[in-house]
């Protein structure tokens, strides 16, 4: 509050404005320019107060309190000098709308020529609402207005901190308008041009600023989803200008602001892609992307992303203007990609072609078995029993079954019960029981512990949390009514371990909590009685007494 007060009496409150009834915006002076939000009841209680800066040792900071001092000050004239009229004066509050239609052409001309001397940001406001969007000119406001947010809120070496970055891309946001607007207007040249200018400035700003919250990354990906949308009206486009969409594009695509970030360039390749109607920019966008895949490492993370983002691409411009055979041969071309060896496995089981879909599935596993990739591994596995499945090989189509299954993928369960008689099964069951209790892996035993739910195994289900006490909260309404005394005997004993291994507040709630359920399960009478063996046990420990005692 003294902190407070000292800013109020330095003038560092800069504005204070009531943007609907009751809810103010401030903005107060500090190492930085910082907004506070205040909500007030009728009665001037506060129902909520925020700031933007980055204090974060308490419930109120030094802006907060400045503001708050200063609407006290504020509201407390405002109801004294009311107080003191000895006749009510009726006011008629105006809207800007109503003002602004009031005042002469001349008038609204100076007002403006006043608004822009005082503001870099407004005067390029005005010239982008004035420029004619069907010129370049109206390009170069857009970035001028983009870069002077940006400078408002950088430092002296040009870098913008991560608490600045949503007020500096606010230029960018006013331009993403005019970039709806054209778009909407059918302008999609100009539209085009607009959303790549976010993108440039905003791929340069992302090199000298702090976007932990992603808020320039957005930006940019909004800008691209709107080339994306643009790229596919391309048909509304006059004869000649779809070409000149498509270099517009695929000219920022292979910008060297792009290198290091291949998911923001093959999305703009694909938004190329989709204007390529002609043979000749075919062979252009094919040019760009030899180009681009020669100078890419390949072994890195970031290459082979974009090596089989692009081979996508390219399997999709075949299938679109090549016909089915091109495409096919190059999609079995491409089966060291994951997603093409999928693609070929779920085409050759569409054409009952199990024997194929088995072969590739099988060498999929080799492979990534190799690379030491398990997930892809199962994907393979699963692919190849829906081979077996669809051929009817039963056989392996079991013992394939029983491996997903012990695995940890209970989805299979089913399947493999099916895949059995009734005489069969009940020996084949004790196996599988056998084998997932002696799992070592939590999957295996989510798998065994819904096995036994499903199948009510409810004693078997019992000596599994008995050996697993932490277990208890989760089996306890499905086991409390059949062996009450077994599981608030557990339950009892989960608490006491969990009380001797707690140690500070906060876990002495959990503790609480898990108190709380165990009463819903077992009783009050139960829960009551476990608190008092606990207070006597624990007779040194203030914080967790006065817990027990709030249960």
């Amino acid at each position: 509050m003294n902190r407070g007060q000292d800013y109020v009496l330095a003038g560092y409150v800069r504005s204070i404005k009531e943007i609907k009834d009751g809810l103010y915006r401030a903005l107060v002076e500090g190492s930085d320019l910082y907004e506070v939000l205040v909500e007030l009841r009728d009665n001037d209680d506060v129902l909520s107060v925020e700031c933007d800066c980055p204090y974060d040792y308490g419930p109120t900071c030094k802006h907060q309190a400045a503001v708050l001092i200063k609407l006290r000050e504020m509201r407390g004239t405002a109801r004294s000098h009311s107080a003191n009229l000895s006749s009510p004066i009726s006011v008629q509050t105006k809207t800007l709308k109503q003002l602004l239609e009031a005042e002469s052409k001349d008038s609204l001309i100076s007002l403006l020529l006043y608004l822009a001397v005082d503001s870099e940001q407004t005067e390029e406001r005005i010239r982008l609402h004035l420029s004619d969007v069907d010129y370049n000119d109206s390009i170069d406001s857009c970035r001028r207005l983009i870069q002077s947010y940006i400078e408002m809120y950088a430092d002296n070496y040009g870098f913008v901190r991560w608490d600045n970055v949503d007020r500096a891309v606010e230029g960018a946001e006013h331009v993403a308008e005019q970039a709806a607007l054209a778009f909407d207007d059918g302008k999609l040249l100009q539209a085009a041009k607009i959303n790549i200018c976010i993108l440039e400035e905003m791929m340069d700003l992302l090199q000298s600023s702090d976007d932990s919250n992603g808020t320039i990354g957005g930006i940019i990906e909004e800008s691209i989803e709107r080339l994306d949308a643009i790229a596919q009206s391309g048909e509304l486009l006059l004869s000649g200008e779809m070409e000149i969409l498509f270099d517009l594009i695929m000219g920022v695509a292979i910008q060297n602001r792009f290198d290091g970030w291949p998911d923001w360039r093959v999305d703009l390749l694909a938004a190329a892609s989709y204007l390529t109607a002609s043979p000749d920019l075919r062979e252009k966008w094919e040019q760009h992307i030899e180009h681009l895949s020669q100078n890419t490492d390949e072994d890195t993370w970031s290459g082979e992303y974009f090596t089989a983002r692009i081979a996508k691409l390219r399997y999709n411009q075949l299938q679109e203007h090549a016909g089915e055979t091109q495409a096919n041969d190059y999609l079995y071309s491409q089966l060291h990609f994951s997603d093409f060896r999928k693609q070929a496995i779920q085409l050759a089981l569409d054409n009952c072609r199990y024997d194929e879909a088995i072969r590739l599935a099988e060498e999929g596993e080799a492979q990534d078995l190799e690379k030491g990739l398990p997930g892809l591994v199962g994907q393979w596995k699963q692919l190849r029993y829906d081979a077996y499945r669809l051929s009817g090989d039963v056989q392996r189509q079991r013992e394939l079954g029983l491996e997903l299954l012990c695995c940890g993928d209970l989805s299979y369960y089913t399947f493999v019960k099916a895949a059995y008689s009734s005489a069969e099964w009940p020996l084949v069951y004790h196996n599988l029981l056998e084998t997932l209790e002696k799992g070592n892996f939590w999957r295996q035993e989510s798998v065994y512990t819904q096995i036994l739910v499903q199948e009510q195994e409810h004693a078997r289900l019992l000596l599994y949390v008995k050996q697993h006490p932490e277990q208890v909260e989760t089996f306890c309404p499905l086991l409390i009514e059949h062996y009450p005394k077994d599981v608030i005997h557990i339950f009892q004993k989960y608490i006491e371990w969990k009380a001797a291994n707690s140690s500070s507040r906060k876990q002495y709630q959990g503790v609480c909590q898990v108190l709380k359920r165990f009463k819903k399960a077992a009783g009050p009478a139960e829960a009551e009685r476990i608190v008092q063996l606990l207070l006597t046990q624990y007779p040194n420990k203030p914080a967790f007494r006065d817990e027990l005692t709030k249960f």
